[in-house]
């Protein structure tokens, strides 16, 4: 996260104004320019300010009591004082502004905090239901019963855009992107509506997002088009209690709308003490598995004449035959019970689908039907209340060896039941639940259809580990394309999956009636997710060698350090339009291995070329000379800083452009530069590389499985050099290299040059 200093002489009341700020840079002319801030009057008017300028303008504040709305727009809403406040927290220490409102019967104070010691780009809204409030249900679900912040679309026109999340897959399916101003109507709002990222085209970003409270709030943008953009508490909540206090946040960076998700998402994590461990030591995210989910080659299709169980026990004699490192198998909606709705009634697995079953015997849950645990029980679906029947459920599973819980559908289940709609804690106790059970069993949980509410709330529940950013895999649709649902994902630590996909491009027999015609362009989105590498082929349809790309002998997979993710003009361009960007998708990442920075850039379905440098790739601060090259061209290296861009072009999904960079090491009096393991969609990997060391010598500790080969390739002083090693039985490997002319000697263990 940037570091941010506090705008000297702000944070006091002037003339009923208060106004606190950031900046970045230092004074020009002796004029602070402030960077972020926010302008407070004591009359309840705000404004959110950007480089000096008005983005946010403050729309009328709104709560529903008592059956009826009352606002500031028409005087109905009552500012009875302003109180200034200080405080701690773990973000820091902060000083609000509270506007304390007589809403009928209801006394709600609506606040703005900011963070001071240590200063953050940042400021949180918060409504504190004093007394509680009655009758608050709005006209729809999808408005809210209250709006603070409330913000007009306009400010700076014509010159600001917007990203919006919203629908299933964490926000993908409905995102959107355009211009903000008085014509807009695609802000995605209401139970499925999701953070909100404001920017201009000079790196300047916000994003507004609920603080807290997930499952229960929402945004509404009122009117459709060019109405006020409202976020609050969900429309069919009918009371709230004394004391529930609801927040949302702001959050701006100058360096990018990735930047300003990432920042978004340490303050979030912060927040929520949300740490990778659970991710990084997850095995479904470490190690390939094969799947058969939608989109398979044997979701709800078996052999002919043979049942599931025969046809899993055939595919796994199949893929040991290739020598197909396969760490788990993933099985999907086939196995288990339904109702007349497709929901599911008793997570067991059906006599015919396994007909000697999973080490389980059948039971009932809900005590409406017998059961032993409580549900919440309407027509068509129901919801468990209670933690103990996850506890029984995870430790069924267990016996059968379960170590991912997929927990499909959750938009459904969340909109299905109206208890879900109308309480204001059933959902967050519901996830919690559930995620605690499993933290306690070991089981790590994959979200699949989640709104963006569900996908916040995973920042309280550590073992939800990853979830889907894409629509449901078919051979040859373009859900692929998750540069964009990537930065959200990666941004409250949840790897992205993009689903499955097929190795070969022609599956006779499939239930889809289609071919895949992208494979390797399927692979490579998968590999460089850091989410699941989970193919679907048919027996005998399975490209090995394309595959393998992924990872090691031994199925683990080498990924970069972050996701691949959408670069910022990606994101302007689908906004304004024009020739700012490129038209089609743009992603990059990277690989941090020992402080050194080796960069990948993807780029595929794209109309026209398009030229990067390293700051519009988001390579930042990269103070060391650096070179790039194609994975289909590793020996044409060429420079790549601000003033020798690389031009990307005929960059199609089936011949996609595939770009790494690479330091220039200074090895006694040699360059060298590090080409990684080239026959490897990341060939620099942390994975594979666990450490880089370098002066007079230069010496690499490598990582594989017993008996592995390795082939690493150099380029030193502007020779290509490569050398094959066998890792030993300790799975590491010390290697040594040196010289002016590219010549590399190896021994047992290590590698010399010239020989010691």
């Amino acid at each position: 996260m940037e570091s941010f200093r506090r705008v000297q002489g702000l944070g006091q009341a002037v003339n009923g104004l208060v106004q606190t700020g950031y900046r970045t840079g230092e004074a020009v002319n002796g004029v602070v320019q402030t960077d972020f801030s926010v302008e407070i009057h004591k009359d309840g008017y705000y404004i959110v300010n950007v480089g000096g300028q008005p983005w946010l303008n403050r729309a009328s504040t709104f709560f529903i009591t008592d059956g009826r709305p009352f606002s500031t727009f028409d005087d109905t809403l009552s500012l009875t004082q302003t109180t200034q406040e200080t405080g701690l927290d773990n973000l820091g220490k902060w000083n609000s502004t509270n506007f304390h409102y007589q809403a009928g019967s209801a006394q709600i104070i609506a606040s703005v905090r900011q963070y001071v010691d240590p200063p953050r780009p940042m400021a949180v809204f918060s409504q504190r239901y004093v007394n509680g409030a009655n009758m608050t249900e709005a006209l729809n679900d999808n408005s809210v019963i209250g709006g603070f912040p409330s913000f007009k679309l306009e400010g700076m026109p014509g010159n600001l855009g917007y990203l919006s999340y919203g629908g299933e897959m964490f926000g993908d399916e409905n995102k959107r992107m355009g211009s903000w101003n008085l014509l807009t109507k695609d802000i995605q709002d209401g139970l499925a509506g999701g953070p909100l990222s404001v920017f201009d085209q000079r790196g300047n970003a916000v994003v507004i997002s609920p603080f807290n409270q997930f499952m229960a709030a929402s945004v509404w943008h009122e009117g459709i088009v060019g109405g006020a953009v409202h976020w609050g508490i969900m429309g069919g909540i009918n009371s709230v209690p004394a004391g529930f206090v609801y927040e949302t946040i702001i959050f701006f960076s100058d360096q990018g709308i990735n930047k300003a998700f990432e920042g978004w998402g340490e303050v979030l994590k912060t927040q929520y003490n949300k740490e990778g461990v659970y991710r990084h030591s997850d095995l479904t995210l470490n190690y390939m598995g094969y799947w058969t989910d939608g989109g398979a080659y044997y979701y709800y299709n078996t052999e002919k004449n043979k049942t599931y169980e025969e046809t899993i026990l055939d595919v796994k004699t199949y893929t040991d035959s290739l020598n197909l490192p396969f760490r788990y198998v993933q099985y999907d909606s086939w196995w288990y019970y339904k109702g007349p709705a497709g929901g599911d009634i008793l997570w067991e697995p059906m006599a015919d689908v396994f007909p000697h079953g999973l080490q389980s015997s059948l039971t009932k849950y809900a005590k409406q039907n017998g059961g032993q645990f409580q549900f919440t029980v309407e027509t068509l679906k129901s919801v468990p209340v209670e933690e103990a029947f996850w506890d029984y459920l995870f430790t069924r599973a267990r016996e059968w060896g379960l170590i991912l819980y997929e927990q499909d559908w959750l938009h459904n289940e969340f909109e299905g039941l109206e208890a879900m709609l109308t309480d204001l804690d059933l959902g967050r106790l519901w996830l919690l639940q559930m995620g605690n059970a499993a933290r306690k069993h070991g089981i790590s949980i994959l979200y699949c259809m989640s709104y963006p509410r569900q996908a916040l709330q995973t920042l309280e529940i550590p073992a939800v580990t990853m979830a889907r950013v894409s629509d449901d895999y078919r051979p040859g649709n373009g859900q692929w394309k998750i540069g964009i649902s990537s930065i959200f994902a990666e941004a409250v630590n949840i790897a992205p999956f993009k689903d499955t996909f097929w190795t070969t491009t022609n599956q006779p027999g499939s239930p889809y009636g289609m071919s895949e015609p992208f494979p390797a362009l399927q692979a490579v989105v998968t590999t460089l997710s850091t989410g699941p590498v989970g193919p679907s082929d048919m027996i005998g349809g399975t490209n090995k060698s394309l595959l393998m790309r992924c990872c090691n002998e031994d199925g683990l997979i080498l990924k970069p350090s972050k996701p691949a993710r959408a670069i910022n003009s990606q994101i302007i361009q689908a906004a304004f339009g024009g020739d700012i960007g490129p038209e089609g998708e743009v992603w990059s990442t990277y690989s941090i291995v020992s402080g050194l920075f080796f960069g990948i850039i993807l780029a595929a379905d794209l109309q026209r070329p398009f030229s990067i440098t390293p700051e519009a790739a988001g390579f930042r601060n990269q103070n060391m000379t650096t070179m790039i090259y194609s994975h289909r061209e590793y020996d044409h290296v060429m420079p790549f800083n601000q003033s020798s861009p690389y031009l990307l072009k005929n960059c199609s999904t089936v011949e996609f452009c595939l770009l790494y960079t690479s330091p220039v090491l200074k090895v006694g009096k040699s360059q060298v530069v590090i080409l990684g393991e080239i026959s490897k969609w990341v060939p620099v990997s942390s994975q594979r590389l666990l450490d880089v060391s370098y002066g007079s010598d230069i010496t690499v500790t490598v990582k594989g499985s017993t008996d592995e080969d390795v082939t690493l390739f150099f380029l030193v002083d502007e020779h290509v050099a490569s050398i094959t090693c066998r890792i030993g039985a300790s799975g590491a490997l010390h290697s040594l290299f040196l010289g002016p002319s590219g010549g590399i000697v190896a021994t047992d263990v290590s590698f010399h040059w010239p020989p010691l």
